[in-house]
């Protein structure tokens, strides 16, 4: 009996995951529902997938209890969401709640939470949980950090009855944007594109020093701008390449590390950013071409900064590219490829057009279908599992971003965002980089509790009026805290996307976060180089961010080549630490001292190019 019913749930699962991408594409093409219908449905079918997808760990033991409890919750959080559906303009006129009315909006919260705690984890629910406790209890708080308080009526009209809460911009933007963007990365996956990009990854970078490597940073880099999720990078193209790393003579810690740092890129890489490029552009009030505009060269400084390591690494180590047996051709993985670049040109024409996201996602994933129709490359079985794999994907990022919608309501409610402000005022004294200081290290120990895209919308609440005010450009402002944010994710201690490349490398989670830090030592650089140089983002003329882009690489290189110890050959210490003071004074704000800093940088290498000549020569003629 409860084999029969667990069947007929996971069946209603898969048609709830399906219905969902439908409807989706639906919207994409047609237009979108009524603001909170739109909401509301979207979130209802996550959250009652997330029940029976994420079952509790009694499941196993007692199957029955598992299956009533989820029925139960699922059927409360339905009869919420309808009856918020049948009230929520009344509610918005008049926020005063029956006690039927309050007890589903409380129910729908904490069922919230839990979905919280199985799909995302225990940190982020208690975190939520904290901020509701301060949201009534402020009264009783001394000190500025004190409120009024607010009763629990109040309370939960805010964060479930209106559009500032649970239902806010984050939710509306996964209903409508992000699902659509996944649905189509699902299907190129399933037209085999992930094969492909893999293979001409290899082909490209896994002849020279460090190949397996240079693969995973290029097929990660591929693959981030489609999924958007380090995890989901992590495990599709680490599963191939850390073997491939370890193949080659890397330490399972390093292998896990590289696939780490280098999965990491895709919460950063445009178009889809974790869903955060669409938040960032709602909070901005601004295009969300012009976001991933922003953010492409520090994306792409992401893998250059990452390659340079990994090739003094492989200099340093003496390791060697991949067997010609075991390389791809490039003219075949190219020709397998070019049809699925049509789509991405595609996307990319339209919204450097200007249309809307979801219109130019919409017209790519037709072009995917025509495309992967004329190659037969998409089977009837692979067009149902994209359809469910693009909703699936979307609960652990459309989980966290409602309960963000909790926080960010009870910041509006209690003013706290002011008060943090005041607060890194005060630790800063009116200096910029002690202010950007201090908001990195509250970006990376918030981030490390939070999934990025919560993390972000709950700093960028607090933050970005301490930035802005110090004369920082609200776009530089915005995507300092992001990128500080998803550091987190390769930051000991907690360091998820570092630990699920560990388990894959077989190696200690904590050395392999360690170890993250160390190949991504560019990347916390990075931030404060595009705030006091915004030509980075491309504010400003062409000629200003040529010249932050060759300054950029420059640092970047002699960073590298410090922190790896290794230029045309291993370097001493006191040379290492000229390369890393050399990329420091190169990073300095102006023109001065970043040309001193590259002309010493030219006369080290110069050095260097003599010392491994007359080595060289030295060699010979002792062989001689």
């Amino acid at each position: 009996m409860i084999e029969t019913l667990n069947k007929a749930i996971n069946n209603f699962v898969i048609f709830c995951a399906v219905a969902l991408s439908v409807v989706s594409i639906y919207t994409a093409f047609f237009g979108t529902f009524e603001t909170m219908t739109q909401r509301t449905m979207h979130l209802t079918v996550i959250c009652v997938m997330g029940l029976f997808i994420h079952r509790l760990k009694s499941a196993k033991d007692k199957p029955g209890l598992d299956l009533t409890v989820n029925l139960v919750l699922a059927v409360l959080f339905v009869a919420a969401n309808v009856f918020l559906l049948l009230n929520w303009k009344e509610l918005y006129v008049s926020p005063f709640m029956d006690t039927p009315g309050l007890l589903l909006g409380l129910a729908a919260i904490v069922i919230l939470l839990e979905v919280t705690r199985r799909t995302v984890g225990l940190s982020l629910a208690i975190i939520v949980i904290l901020f509701l406790i301060y949201t009534y209890f402020g009264n009783y708080i001394p000190g500025f950090l004190g409120h009024r308080g607010y009763d629990l009526e109040r309370i939960v009209v805010q964060v479930f009855a209106g559009t500032e809460g649970i239902y806010g911009i984050p939710v509306a933007v996964c209903a409508t944007i992000v699902i659509i963007f996944l649905i189509f990365g699902a299907f190129l996956d399933k037209a085999g594109a992930s094969q492909v990009l893999l293979e001409l990854a290899t082909s490209v970078a896994g002849r020279y020093r460090g190949g397996p490597a240079k693969v995973a940073i290029a097929a990660s880099g591929l693959m981030g701008m489609l999924s958007g999720s380090s995890a989901a990078n992590a495990a599709t193209t680490g599963a191939i390449t850390i073997p491939m790393m370890k193949k080659s003579g890397m330490e399972p810690v390093v292998a896990g590390a590289i696939e780490a740092v280098a999965s990491a890129g895709g919460y950063k890489t445009p178009p889809i950013m974790g869903a955060v490029a669409f938040v960032m552009a709602n909070m901005l009030g601004i295009n969300y071409a012009a976001v991933c505009v922003a953010a492409a060269l520090p994306a792409f400084f992401h893998y250059v900064g990452l390659f340079f390591m990994v090739d003094f690494y492989a200099g340093y180590k003496g390791l060697a590219g991949l067997p010609p047996e075991r390389l791809s051709r490039f003219w075949p993985s190219f020709k397998a490829g070019v049809f699925f670049m049509i789509p991405v040109a595609i996307l990319i024409v339209l919204m450097s057009l200007r249309y809307t996201a979801m219109f130019a996602c919409a017209y790519s994933l037709l072009a995917l279908w025509l495309v992967a129709g004329f190659s037969r490359t998409l089977s009837l079985q692979g067009i149902f599992q994209a359809l469910r794999d693009g909703a699936t994907r979307m609960i652990p990022i459309t989980i966290p971003c409602a309960v963000a919608g909790i926080i960010l309501g009870t910041l509006t409610m209690t003013g706290a965002g002011m008060k943090l402000s005041e607060v890194i005022g005060f630790l800063s004294q009116g200096s910029m980089f002690l202010t950007l200081f201090w908001v990195m290290v509250i970006s990376i120990i918030l981030g490390m509790g939070l999934p990025p895209v919560v993390s972000y919308l709950v700093l960028a609440a607090l933050e970005v009026p301490a930035l802005t005010a110090m004369g920082i450009l609200p776009i530089a402002a915005h995507l300092f805290i992001f990128y500080f944010c998803s550091l987190s994710l390769i930051t000991p201690p907690v360091c998820t996307t570092a630990f699920t490349a560990a388990a894959i490398a077989g190696a200690h989670p904590m050395k392999t976060g360690l170890e993250a830090v160390r190949f991504g030592i560019v990347l916390y650089t990075l931030p404060y180089l595009f705030v006091y140089s915004p030509a980075l983002l491309f504010e400003g003329s062409l000629w200003a961010t040529g010249y932050v882009f060759i300054k950029a690489t420059i640092g970047i290189f002699a960073l590298a080549a410090g922190a790896q110890g290794f230029f045309l050959k291993n370097l001493n210490w006191p040379t290492r630490l000229l390369f890393i003071a050399c990329s420091i004074v190169i990073f300095w704000p102006g023109s001065l001292l970043p040309a001193i800093g590259t002309a010493l940088l030219a006369v080290m290498m110069i050095i260097e190019f003599k010392g491994r000549k007359m080595a060289v020569v030295s060699l010979v003629e002792h062989g001689a």
